[in-house]
């Protein structure tokens, strides 16, 4: 409770939230970041297309019979 108290009266400034301390720790440059979330974000795309391939697949052939 004195912690909540001494956050809410800004006297409190040395303990930093879990947040701050993981960004601050973190050695890749925002660029570097951006450019790994558009890889990953590509890479799901492209698994989800190919998972998806196979299956149309099937069904088309079902349609047909």
């Amino acid at each position: 409770m004195d912690k909540l108290k001494k956050v809410l009266s800004g006297q409190d400034t040395e303990d930093r939230s879990g947040l701050s301390e993981v960004v601050e720790a973190s050695s890749l440059s925002w660029g570097t970041r951006i450019k790994g979330f558009i890889a990953c974000f590509a890479l799901g795309i492209l698994c989800s297309v190919l998972y998806r391939l196979p299956h149309g697949a099937a069904e088309a052939a079902e349609a047909h019979v």
